[in-house]
């Protein structure tokens, strides 16, 4: 080889020796080139993703990437990370459902409070006209039983007048004939008061309590066949009643006990309920609100008459004075 050639060949040598495997930038010195490696925008070309590693080719890098233990490990994790991302997945697909259902429930849930409200609304409104209407019944009832108040006041005031123009010996030495009392009252008989009471008994004596009472007795057992009382009222202020007893005797019924404890054990009781109870309930056997108001507290008189008979005793002496 001539000295020409071989200058050239070492040349070459020399230019590759200096030469950056990036850019393939050729450099005057090694320690050039090691600086010029470090500033390189080429190096990255075949720089491992996984682990950062620069290689010189890139068959080298994928030579490398074959057996990296960085991207080995990074594939791994995103196999596990994808794993947990389709789990995670499908707990919130499930609980999206469940919401759904949640949310249909809840929308029936208040469907049905709308219903009961509505329902309750109603029922209020019912109960209020109701109301309104026993309220009204109510005060005519009570303008009704101040006139009956008055009108009896009135007869009372009468009946003292008549008792203090009256000698005080008239009553004690009252006789079978002055009282003009001809048939006797029989306390034993309680065929006859059962008929009474079961024929002729109504809705309008119990609606006027303890006066409807003495009234249907008065109509129905006081008075024999002519229609002429056989039980009267002797002295109002006291309540002294005379009847005529069987062995043709007058006998004396002080606040009309006896009377009471009669017809009493006769079943007026009994027959007051149930007429009531049949006056109130509609067609339906539900209770009409405003008939049951105008019946309920006569009706009560009627079976506490035992204990407070102050109505019964005065309208009884009106109805029977002597």
């Amino acid at each position: 080889m001539n000295s020409i050639n071989k200058d050239k060949c070492c040349a070459e040598i020399q230019k590759n020796e200096f030469k950056c495997s990036c850019c393939e930038k050729v450099l005057s010195s090694k320690r050039n080139l090691e600086v010029h490696i470090g500033k390189c925008k080429g190096k990255d070309k075949f720089k491992c993703k996984f682990c950062n590693k620069i290689l010189s080719t890139k068959r080298n890098l994928d030579s490398h990437l074959i057996c990296c233990s960085e991207k080995k490990n990074k594939e791994e994790l995103k196999d596990i990370e994808l794993k947990e991302l389709k789990e995670l997945k499908c707990r919130i697909e499930e609980e999206v459902i469940e919401l759904k259902e949640l949310n249909v429930q809840k929308d029936n849930s208040l469907t049905e409070k709308d219903n009961l409200l509505i329902e309750k609304d109603r029922i209020i409104v019912k109960i209020n006209t109701q109301l309104e209407n026993y309220k009204e019944q109510l005060e005519k009832q009570e303008e009704h039983y101040r006139e009956q108040i008055k009108d009896l006041q009135d007869k009372l005031d009468r009946i003292a007048n008549k008792a203090i123009d009256r000698p005080t010996t008239s009553v004690t030495n009252t006789t079978n004939n002055n009282l003009n009392i001809m048939t006797s009252m029989d306390f034993d008989n309680y065929e006859t008061l059962k008929d009474a009471i079961d024929n002729n008994l109504n809705a309008n004596h119990i609606v006027d309590g303890q006066r409807g009472l003495a009234q249907f007795l008065v109509d129905t057992i006081l008075k024999d066949s002519d229609g002429n009382l056989k039980y009267k009222c002797t002295d109002a202020s006291r309540g002294i009643f005379r009847f005529l007893n069987s062995q043709g005797e007058i006998n004396k019924d002080v606040d009309a006990k006896k009377l009471i404890s009669y017809i009493v054990s006769g079943g007026i009781k009994g027959k007051s309920v149930e007429i009531a109870n049949s006056w109130y309930r509609d067609e339906d056997g539900g209770i009409d609100m405003m008939k049951y108001g105008i019946m309920n507290e006569p009706q009560q008189h009627i079976l506490k008459i035992e204990d407070d008979n102050s109505t019964f005793r005065r309208e009884l002496a009106s109805m029977t004075s002597v």
